[in-house]
């Protein structure tokens, strides 16, 4: 044989069966382009050098990571699938005296073929595609500076070395298949069918155990910190279980359904329920990772989006005023001397100041028993029952928010970030009697944002408040214990920009004096301004990297229905065909096919949106630690985001199925 024969057979061959390979080219080159664009993000320069970097770089290296490992287990489902449809090509080759290392050369002549179109394709629109890439994400996360494009050759590299290792993976692994089969086998291989499967009860039991689990875990965490802790538990539960439940749960309620002769015995759903049951073993675990990246796509787009929607609602929960300044262990006029250098910072930048007002307290982290709460932990391996307090007096309540609170001897007004708090409880032996529930809080805090039971606590005066201070310093020590804190906040004229340079003035105005007026103690200066920039590059990264992730699992759902809608294809072809020529009519047997893919197109979906409305109170925990409170506003998100999977769905649905009909379509 000529030394061009093996490319020329290989190329032939690639063209022969382009209804397979062209999906698999544009899956490859979409991955291909997708990893260079996050390598090139990640090691871009102008990304590099921006306000909050830091979190934008991991953000975009965590990314390139998945979709790393994404490659690697697409292009080995779709290597699979190929390889199993042209296992009669591969057997009529080496019953015509081809030997295996000569289909190895082939197989190795098509496994460069499909390297370099991948990498042409890829790599050419990844580099096109990478500056669009970059502005869309300078768009989310509010970023005006102008970023120089420029070829990643970091990125480029690792683009070239991980498909080339991938694609030899794959080689290796064809020709070790081709080195153990058997020629007859492989002529019958596309034709073999699998015999009825055995209903697996312990399997499918085991599936609803471990779903239930997980859904339980879901539905009954009540702590953001619970929340955080258990949920890759529960996520890797509810996989495992959908994979146990259609892989064998689907079996045996097939088996149920062939029980039941009402509805077994009509024309359509005999024909539907035997043909899925005869080939539910086989596409089992391509309907359950559907059904997992559905639902992985759900959960990226309503939570990223609901982060970005609610940004404002998140900032006007943690920073209601526009600057907060607190002070370390301040003196006792230092409140008023501080007031009057921020007036003149903002006098100098020629801005006007209001709702200047300032509040002392001291703050506690204690373990609640019962109603008791004693000497907290900074233990995180045990947060059960850790609560946060922050004490003030009634006079600083009414300076913080000009009302009056009328409390007595151990009373108290109680307001709650999160948590409960008993209507009588001691803390440090000192008994308290809840009084009033505030409705709003006097402090601006980021309590809000703990992970733990959060409470502020108004007392009756200033004696009150130092006995309960004291008791903590007899339990902690002079040195551990708490300090009492000053917050000054007030609200500027101006806008975002000249808020935030306004920061640095007040920061340079105050410096060397606040040094002296806490003995030592430090100081801290928010904006909202400044956290909104901090918000939107974190939850700007966050929706970038959700929604490019959003696409390769789409992309990786669409790929896997087409593969398994042409695998279904050709597996009843002959069975339609036989159908017909036993009587059955033309309309029916279309019935027929159409309730059988529409029973299992949309098993996936059905039960990601189950997922979904399951996990939901769990997200909004997590949510809560990232700042977002507003469950309406991630309800909407969520459903918007399903309705819109679904309809997205429903047209691949649409598009595949003319695929499946043109290879089974029955003639009259």
């Amino acid at each position: 044989m000529g030394k061009t024969f093996y490319l020329k057979l290989a190329g032939q061959n690639l063209k022969k069966n382009s209804k397979f390979y062209i999906p698999y080219f544009i899956a490859s080159s979409m991955t291909t382009a997708m990893f260079y664009i996050m390598g090139f993000l990640a090691d871009n320069q102008g990304v590099a050098n921006m306000k909050g970097h830091q979190s934008l770089v991991a953000m975009m290296k965590m990314g390139t990571f998945i979709i790393g490992i994404f490659a690697v287990l697409i292009l080995l489902y779709i290597n699979s699938f190929l390889m199993k449809r042209r296992q009669k090509e591969i057997g009529l080759y080496n019953v015509l005296g081809m030997e295996k290392r000569h289909i190895g050369r082939i197989l190795g002549w098509e496994t460069v073929y499909s390297y370099l179109i991948s990498m042409l394709c890829g790599v050419g629109g990844g580099i096109l595609l990478s500056k669009l890439f970059l502005l869309f994400l300078c768009k989310l996360t509010g970023i005006s500076n102008a970023i120089n494009f420029t070829v990643s050759l970091t990125s480029l590299t690792q683009t070239l070395l991980l498909f080339a290792a991938i694609f030899i993976f794959i080689l290796i692994l064809n020709r070790f298949k081709v080195h153990l089969s058997n020629p007859v086998e492989l002529l019958r291989g596309g034709n073999v069918g699998e015999k009825e499967p055995k209903a697996n009860w312990v399997l499918a039991v085991l599936g609803f155990a471990l779903t239930g689990t997980g859904y339980y875990i879901a539905l009954t965490t009540e702590s953001p910190i619970a929340a955080l802790q258990y949920f890759f538990l529960a996520v890797i539960l509810v996989i495992i279980g959908t994979y146990f439940l259609f892989i064998a749960g689907t079996v045996a309620l097939l088996k149920l359904l062939k029980k039941n002769k009402k509805f077994y015995y009509k024309v359509n759903h005999f024909t539907a329920v035997s043909g899925l049951l005869y080939r539910m073993k086989q596409n089992a675990a391509g309907l359950a990772t559907i059904c997992i990246l559905a639902s992985m796509v759900m959960v990226m787009v309503s939570t990223t989006s609901s982060l970005n929607i609610g940004m404002n609602n998140i900032l006007t929960t943690q920073y209601p005023h526009d600057f907060s300044i607190s002070m370390d262990n301040p003196e006792k006029d230092s409140g008023k001397m501080l007031k009057d250098l921020v007036s003149t910072a903002v006098a100098q930048k020629k801005l006007s100041i209001s709702d200047l007002h300032g509040t002392r307290y001291f703050s506690a982290v204690a373990k609640r028993n019962d109603s008791s709460y004693s000497l907290g932990s900074t233990d995180e391996k045990d947060m059960t029952g850790m609560t946060t307090f922050a004490f003030l007096s009634a006079d600083e309540y009414k300076a913080a928010t000009g009302k009056t609170v009328s409390l007595g001897d151990g009373e108290a007004a109680a307001y709650t970030y999160y948590g409960t708090l008993p209507e009588s409880f001691t803390y440090l032996g000192q008994q308290l009697k809840v009084k009033s529930r505030l409705q709003s809080p006097p402090l601006d805090t980021d309590m809000s944002a703990y992970l733990v039971d959060s409470h502020i606590i108004v007392v009756k005066d200033d004696a009150v408040l130092e006995t309960l201070h004291q008791a903590q310093i007899k339990a902690q020590g002079q040195d551990d214990a708490s300090r009492y804190m000053y917050s000054l906040y007030f609200n500027t004229s101006g806008t975002d920009e000249q808020k935030i340079a306004l920061t640095d003035t007040i920061q340079k105005t105050i410096s060397n004096e606040v040094k002296s007026w806490t003995n030592g103690g430090g100081y801290r200066i928010s904006s909202s301004a400044g956290m909104k920039d901090d918000l939107q590059d974190t939850y700007g990264s966050l929706l970038f990297l959700g929604l490019f992730l959003t696409i390769l699992f789409l992309m990786a759902t669409v790929l896997i229905i087409y593969y398994k809608q042409i695998s279904e294809g050709y597996d009843d072809v002959g069975r339609y065909e036989i159908m017909q020529k036993v009587g059955m009519s033309h309309a029916i047997v279309k019935k027929s096919i159409h309730s059988q893919i529409l029973i299992v197109f949309f098993l996936p979906l059905a039960v990601a949106v189950l997922h979904m409305a399951a996990v939901f109170k769990f997200m909004t925990k997590l949510l809560k630690l990232m700042g977002l409170l507003n469950i309406p506003l991630f309800a909407l998100c969520t459903v918007c985001t399903v309705a819109l999977f679904a309809v997205i769905y429903t047209i691949v649905y649409c598009i595949t199925t003319r695929t499946y009909y043109k290879i089974v379509s029955p003639t009259k």
